[in-house]
């Protein structure tokens, strides 16, 4: 059974390390994640999903800086394992939703172009692709920066 629940500081050292798995091309490092956790609660929000040993198997994070002002999803990773039982789709249901509360207008986020799953879920929830950024992952890795309008 999978299970969410706010992030806390003590899971920093599991993300990093799934981060060098999931995202091996541009992981976030302990100092990154560090940097984003001082925003918790004002301005950013990070979930983790635990399967039933309390194992962290997947996490998200989005940051609102200002009412009015669009949220940006920092980060969704799931551990390939648990890939296609919808924790994506719930992480990005309670990011929006937090950012809804945030009084957030719209949601943005970047994807890697390669990415097709993201890609895929992330057009199913009613996101739309507006720009590419070349090289945004590193050199030859580009991103989609996507949005979605937010209604509260």
């Amino acid at each position: 059974m999978i299970s969410y629940r706010a992030a806390i500081q003590l899971d920093l050292p599991v993300l990093v390390s799934m981060e060098r798995v999931l995202f091996a091309d541009s992981p976030w490092s302990m100092g990154q994640f560090k940097e984003e956790f001082k925003g918790v609660p004002n301005s950013r929000y990070f979930i983790v999903a635990t399967n039933s040993e309390d194992q962290i198997i997947g996490y998200a994070g989005v940051l609102v800086v200002a009412p009015g002002v669009e949220a940006d999803v920092l980060t969704v990773g799931v551990l390939p394992e648990y890939a296609r039982q919808g924790v994506a789709t719930y992480f990005m249901g309670e990011v929006e939703k937090w950012a809804v509360a945030k009084e957030a207008p719209a949601m943005m986020l970047e994807v890697g172009t390669e990415n097709t799953a993201a890609i895929a879920l992330y057009k199913k929830l009613g996101y739309q692709n507006i720009s590419t950024r070349k090289g945004y992952y590193g050199p030859g890795l580009d991103a989609f920066v996507m949005r979605k309008e937010l209604t509260s």
